[in-house]
């Protein structure tokens, strides 16, 4: 059987990139906290019509999820392997110096956002346990444990880091945090 390539309509890629730059826009406004955005807010920044986000999102957490995977191409095409040996400074090379650095400020003191991104990112690492588990790599613990278990660590160390942002903590010295806490001698200290 030939396979027919599926060709890209420019109108939904068109739709979904303008639906990406308004919420990215409002997100990156002073004072503009994800929870509060409505739908129609990013419609009419985006001069969308709100039937139409409804034909490509289901809600605003299916576009903030569709906008981070856009703004992390780079990091989601890097070395599975590399991520996950220095995880933070994998993360902070996404975080700090580009769009995604403004919107982590702006929505700080967002609960909504900051529960939802903190979940985004420990996903990634889930997808990257998983990943290895696929290529090959044995583990002496069920895997999604182990996925789990890293994921977590990840989850809770952004969150601090985002609690912390005016400490001006390292990269590295978060993964030295990372790789402390993952010790399995860190209660014998």
């Amino acid at each position: 059987m030939k396979m027919i390539d599926k060709k890209v309509d420019l109108r939904v890629t068109r739709t979904h990139k303008l639906l990406k730059m308004a919420l990215l826009d409002l997100l990156c406004e002073k004072g503009q906290i994800f929870s509060n955005i409505t739908i129609n807010e990013i419609c009419d920044k985006a001069m969308v019509h709100r039937t139409t986000f409804y034909k490509h999102f289901k809600d605003k957490f299916a576009l903030l999820s569709s906008t981070l995977t856009w703004v992390l191409r780079d990091y989601l095409h890097m070395n599975v392997e590399d991520r996950l040996q220095q995880p933070l400074q994998s993360v902070s090379k996404i975080l700090f110096g580009n769009v995604l650095e403004t919107i982590v400020q702006n929505q700080q003191k967002d609960e909504g956002f900051n529960n939802f991104f903190i979940h985004y990112i420990g996903e990634i690492f889930r997808r990257d346990f998983l990943e290895l588990k696929r290529r090959g790599k044995q583990f002496s613990l069920p895997i999604e444990l182990v996925a789990d278990f890293h994921s977590g660590v990840i989850r809770l160390l952004v969150t601090w880091w985002i609690q912390h942002f005016e400490e001006n903590v390292t990269a590295e010295q978060m993964d030295e945090y990372y790789y402390l806490l993952v010790n399995e001698n860190i209660m014998l200290e």
